[in-house]
C-alpha cells in the first residue's frame, strides 16, 4: 500500500478525546451550508452491480482446501524468505558493530525457523501465561512440553532479538514506516487481490498498545506513559480487511483535515462503484460526504456534535425517548437526531427521516431507517474486532515488530478464516483455526504434544547426578560411556584395566548408568 506523507506531531493525545486533532480549517468554513426541513431529495449515485466475495480465478483452489493453504494466499513463503534473510542480514550488522556471550551464538536462520517463530507466537495466543520465559518454565504450575519440542529459549528470545523486515543502512529517512514497509506492500496487494467488498464497507481502527515512546503514537494514558499505534482497516462483511492504513502524523495537506484524508486514500480502488460508507464520529461530517458524492459513495455514519457546519435546529432539539428530528441540505445530504437512552447524531446521504416498525419488548415502535442500516453496516467491524488477540510478549519490544505481529497473526489470520469458512462451507471456530495454523508452521501435529504428566515431563528434562549411598569403595562402578569408547579403541579388556571407575550414576536416564562428571555433561 502507498504511504501518504505526514509531519511529526509530538503532542500527547487523549484516546478519547483523540477528535479534537482533527479540525476544519478556515477555508472550508466559507461555504455556509442551508438547512431545510426532509424532502427526501437524496443524491442519484450509481446503483451497485459490481460482482463481491472472494475472486475464485485468482485463488485457484479447491473446496476441500486446507487451513494452511488459505493463510499461504495472503503471506506466502516468499515473505517468509524475505524476513529471513533480512533477519540474517541485521544479525551479520549486529555482529560487527558488537558483541556479547548472547550474540555470539547468533546463527543463520531461514525461511521454515522462521515460521516455527511466528507459529509459536501464534500459540502462545492461545496459551496465556503471564511472562515469555514461562512457557519453558521446569515450574510445576506453568510447566509447558510444546514450545521445547519447536525450539529453545534461547534460540527465540535470539530470533525475536534480531528480527528484521528492511536493511536498516538503506533507510534515508523519507519513511517513518521503512522498517516494516515490504511487510505492508505484500499485505496490501494480497488483501485486494482475492477480494472484491460488498457494497457496504466501514471504517475501523486496531489501536496497538506500546510502551515506549515513538514519535507517532498516540497517549492513551499520559500518567501511565502508555500509548499505542494506530491502525486504520476498510472493512467489510463478514469481518474481511480489504485496505489498511498506519497513522504515522499529521497529513501535509493545505486542508489539514485528517479523516477525510484517511477515508479517501482507504476507498481509493473503490470509487464509482456505488458502495456504501459506514463510519463513527471521528470521520464523519459533511465534508467528506460531499467528496464522497463526487465518487459515488453513499456515507452513512454517527456524528459530533461539535462541527461547525451543523443544523442548529436539529442539534439543540430537546427529544423525548423515541422521537426523532432532522433536516437536508441542498445536496440531500441529511443529519438527523434520534433518541433511545440517550441522544444519537447521525448523518447519511442515503436515508431522509423514514421510519420504520421494529420489536422492542413485545411491542412495536418507530425508529429510522438511518439507525436501522447504520447498525447492520457497522457489523463488518464488530467481527474484525473479535479476531483480536493477546501475545505475551515483553514491554521493550520494537513498534515494528509489534505492527508486524497485528499483521500477519491477527489481521492476516482473520482474513484466512473468513477464506476457509467461505471455500470449505465448514462452520470452524477461530481459537481452533488459531492452533491448526500454529501447528503447521512449527511443524507439528496433534501426535507432538505429549499427554504425559506434569510429574513425568519433569523427572524426564530434570537429569541429576547422584552418589551411590554406601562405601565408595564397594558402590563404584565403570563410567559407562567410558568404557564403551575404550572398548571401541582397545577392546574390552584393555578398557577393564584402565576405563575409571565412579560412584556417581543418572537416577532419570534408562538402567541408572554410572557417569563421570565430563561424560554427564556431554550426554545431557
Amino acid at each position: 500500500m502507498s504511504e501518504e506523507e505526514y509531519e511529526s506531531d509530538n503532542s500527547e493525545i487523549n484516546y478519547s478525546k483523540k477528535r479534537k486533532m482533527f479540525s476544519s480549517t478556515d477555508e472550508e468554513k466559507e461555504t455556509f451550508t442551508m438547512w431545510h426541513e426532509p424532502i427526501a431529495k437524496q443524491p442519484n449515485l450509481m446503483s451497485f452491480t459490481s460482482p463481491s466475495g472472494f475472486i475464485i480465478e485468482n485463488l485457484n483452489i479447491s473446496s476441500n482446501v486446507a487451513i494452511e493453504t488459505c493463510y499461504e494466499q495472503f503471506v506466502p513463503d516468499t515473505l517468509f524468505e524475505e524476513i529471513a534473510e533480512q533477519t540474517n542480514l541485521y544479525a551479520s550488522q549486529q555482529l560487527q558493530n558488537k558483541s556479547s556471550q548472547r550474540l555470539c551464538k547468533w546463527t543463520l536462520t531461514n525461511k521454515n525457523e522462521i515460521k516455527k517463530f511466528f507459529g509459536l507466537i501464534l500459540w502462545m495466543g492461545l496459551v496465556r501465561l503471564p511472562s515469555l520465559h514461562l512457557y519453558w518454565s521446569h515450574d510445576p504450575a506453568y510447566i509447558q512440553t510444546f514450545p521445547k519440542k519447536v525450539m529453545s529459549r534461547n534460540r527465540f528470545e535470539l530470533l525475536l532479538r534480531m528480527l528484521h523486515f528492511a536493511d536498516n543502512k538503506k533507510n534515508d529517512g523519507s519513511s517513518r514506516l521503512y522498517e516494516i514497509q515490504p511487510l505492508i506492500d505484500t499485505l496490501g496487494i494480497t488483501f485486494k487481490k482475492y477480494f472484491n467488498p460488498t457494497e457496504d464497507i466501514c471504517i475501523n481502527e486496531a489501536l496497538i498498545p506500546f510502551n515506549n515512546y515513538i514519535i507517532f503514537g498516540q497517549y492513551l494514558k499520559k500518567e501511565h506513559n502508555i500509548c499505542g499505534i494506530n491502525i486504520f482497516k476498510l472493512c467489510c462483511e463478514p469481518g474481511y480487511t480489504y485496505a489498511f492504513l498506519v497513522y504515522i502524523g499529521k497529513i501535509i495537506k493545505k486542508n489539514n483535515t485528517m479523516p477525510p484524508e484517511i477515508v479517501m486514500s482507504l476507498c481509493k480502488d473503490l470509487f464509482d462503484k456505488g458502495h456504501t460508507l459506514y463510519t463513527n464520529d471521528l470521520y464523519t461530517s459533511v465534508e467528506l460526504a460531499e467528496r464522497l458524492i463526487d465518487k459515488n459513495i453513499h456515507l452513512v455514519g454517527t456524528l459530533n456534535s461539535n462541527q461547525w457546519n451543523l443544523p442548529q435546529q436539529v442539534i439543540s432539539k430537546k427529544l423525548k425517548p423515541w422521537e426523532s428530528i432532522a433536516n437536508e441540505n441542498e445536496k440531500g445530504i441529511t443529519v438527523l437526531k434520534w433518541k433511545d437512552k440517550r441522544d444519537i447524531l447521525l448523518l447519511s446521504t442515503k436515508h431522509s427521516s423514514q421510519l420504520v416498525n421494529v420489536k422492542r419488548r413485545l411491542e412495536q415502535k418507530l425508529k429510522p431507517q438511518i439507525v436501522v442500516d447504520y447498525n447492520r453496516g457497522k457489523a463488518a467491524a464488530d467481527l474484525s474486532d473479535l479476531m483480536r488477540a493477546y501475545y505475551p510478549l515483553r514491554r521493550s519490544l520494537k513498534w515494528y515488530k509489534k505492527l508486524a505481529f497485528e499483521f500477519l497473526l491477527n489481521i492476516a489470520v482473520m482474513n484466512s478464516i473468513i477464506l476457509y469458512k467461505n471455500i470449505t462451507k465448514k462452520n470452524i471456530t477461530i481459537n481452533e483455526f488459531r492452533k491448526q495454523l500454529a501447528l503447521y508452521l512449527t511443524g507439528s501435529s496433534n501426535g507432538d504434544i505429549p499427554s504425559s504428566s506434569i510429574a513425568t515431563t519433569i523427572k524426564q528434562i530434570r537429569h541429576k547426578l547422584e552418589k551411590k549411598p554406601g562405601k565408595v569403595s564397594k558402590m563404584r562402578k565403570y563410567c559407562k560411556l567410558c568404557y564403551e569408547e575404550s572398548a571401541a579403541k582397545y577392546g574390552r579388556e584393555i578398557a577393564r584395566k584402565t576405563t575409571k571407575q565412579v560412584a556417581t550414576f543418572c537416577n532419570t536416564c534408562e538402567g541408572q548408568p554410572f557417569l563421570c562428571l565430563p561424560c554427564f555433561n556431554k550426554m545431557h
